[in-house]
This record gives C-alpha cells, structure tokens and sequence, in this order.
C-alpha cells in the first residue's frame, strides 16, 4: 500500500499502521516545522520528504492508496458567488485539495479541530465538504445536490470522534473526513468502553523539574483560568495543545504537590509507545511538548484503519 502524509507532523499515521501490523510505502511526507521532521525521520522511512505543500510539485508523486492531511484552519472568502476551489486560494486546504485532484488517491482521511464543522456559521466546512463530494461523490452515503462545478466527486463520510473513546484518557475532539474515489459503504467505528484513567499514563519517578514551584502552585489553585487548574489522575486528561497550557496535576493533597505532565506522558495520551519516543534524540521539552499536541491520536487512526483498510 503506497501511503502520502502531509502536516506530517511526528507520523501518528506512519505509526498506526504500524501498530495495525499492516505493510505500507511511506512514498512521501510533508512538515514545515523542522523539529518535526527531526524527530518524524528518527521514527520513520520515507522515500521523500518535502518541507512545504506549497511549493511541491504534485504531478510527480505516485498515485497513492491513502493520502492523510491534518490541515489548518483557515477563513474562506465566500462573499457572492461561490466558487469553489477559487474561494479556498490562499489556504492551505487549497493544496490539499489541489493534491487530491492530481494525485486521485483512493482513500483519503483528513483531520481538524472540531471548530471546524462550526467556523464562520459552518459555511467554511460546508465548502470544504462540497469542494470534495460534488461532481459524482456522495455525503455520508446520499447523493446530494451539487453546487460547485468543479468538485472533486469523492464519497465522503465525516464524523467528530473523541480521543476518550478509543482507548485514552484525553479528552481530545477532532473532525474526521473520509473519502473514497469509488464508492463504498463505510461506518466510524464506535466507540469502546474507557478502562483507563490518567494514572496509569504516569510515569515513575519523574525528574524533579516537572514539579511546580510555590508561587505556580499558588497560582494554580487561585486562578478562575480552568485551563490552568490541576486535573485528578482519577479522570482524564483535558486536550493537549500545541502550545503551553501542559495539564497539571495534584500529587499529594497534604503538602499540594503539584506537577506538570513530562513529554513522555503526552506521547503516551497520543497513543505512541514509549519504545518510539525514546528513540527521539536531540530534542527539546518544548519541542517534545509541542509535537505531541500538534499529533492525531494514533489510537483513534488505528480504529480508522481497521474500518477503511481490513
């Protein structure tokens, strides 16, 4: 199976389906952030690795079986008439969608934060989902009137799945866009019961500077900002984010002990084996931290996997 990624970011799909067990050619990756890429090429083999989607050449990629693209988001101009691929320019979706239309890849998967199904009054999904289905395609099994003239006729399912209800105590929602050049009868997969918490994504005897000092705990504990109050290792974890804002939580009630989540933890809470994350060499907390709140959830890419590909 010939396998393309773009926002690549550390290869959370790269990694799903090797968790899967399931043979694949990584033809391409694609990541701007050159951190990533350090640690994507510690983890993964590509035959070619672009920097920007921008600026490639989409004519000389191969004809991929499965395409992945966790794209921002970005505002469309919609004023007037709408115009399909012409609104989205300008946008990274843009070369998404002009990637599709070269590459024609039989199944692609696309992710984004669930804002996106209400940005700009839905208007900005509504486009996206047209854009990919109109001209042949369908929207979650009906056939749909067509808008746009230069759609790209792709099947497209679309569904917002929760990290929490795939294996992992984060409570992390994000929209999923699948799409198939020939038609095909597909269901998300449905959600599995929660067995763990977030004390059993802890590690042992963490180092000491993941410990908050006095004056953050006293911060912590006063503030109204919720993003900032510690979380209990009996729940679950709120959503990692790309930047700052790492989950706190209590340690120990008599002495109000209170440490952040260390880096290998938020791998963990992305489903990466800690096997794979001590292979990464040379890079920061900061970057490690980062990586793994700009990730998709490997856990929920594998329950995917398991219902586009077996």
């Amino acid at each position: 199976m010939k396998l393309g990624t773009d926002f690549s970011g550390i290869g959370a799909p790269e990694m799903a389906l090797k968790y899967l067990g399931i043979e694949f050619e990584s033809v391409f990756a694609c990541e701007i952030d050159k951190y990533a890429r350090q640690s994507f090429k510690q983890l993964h083999k590509t035959k070619k690795f672009y920097n920007d989607i921008t600026t490639r050449d989409h004519k000389e990629v191969e004809q991929l079986d499965l395409y992945i693209a966790g794209f921002p988001c970005q505002a469309f101009s919609i004023a007037g008439k709408r115009k399909g691929f012409e609104d989205t320019r300008g946008t990274l979706f843009y070369n998404v969608a002009e990637f599709i239309k070269i590459n024609k890849p039989k199944v692609f998967v696309l992710e984004n934060v669930k804002g996106l199904v209400s940005h700009d009054s839905g208007k900005t999904f509504q486009t996206i989902i047209d854009i990919l289905s109109n001209n042949g395609g369908t929207q979650n099994g009906q056939i749909s009137l067509d808008m746009l003239d230069d759609g790209l006729g792709y099947h497209i399912y679309w569904q917002v799945l929760n990290t929490k209800n795939y294996g992992i105590p984060q409570n992390r929602e994000r929209i999923f866009i699948v799409g198939f050049k020939d038609f095909k009868e597909f269901n998300f997969p449905k959600p599995i019961e929660l067995k763990l918490t977030l004390e059993n994504m802890l590690q042992d005897n963490p180092n000491s500077k993941y410990f908050l000092s006095d004056k953050m705990i006293k911060f912590v504990l006063n503030t109204d900002f919720r993003e900032a109050k510690p979380i209990s290792k009996k729940g679950i974890s709120r959503c990692l984010k790309v930047g700052g804002d790492v989950p706190c939580f209590e340690v120990k009630t008599n002495t109000k002990k209170i440490r952040r989540l260390t880096p290998l933890e938020c791998w963990r809470l992305q489903g990466f084996k800690d096997d794979d994350f001590f292979t990464i060499k040379d890079i920061s907390d900061t970057q490690l931290y980062k990586q793994a709140g700009n990730s998709i959830t490997v856990n929920v890419l594998m329950a995917l996997f398991k219902k586009i590909l077996l």
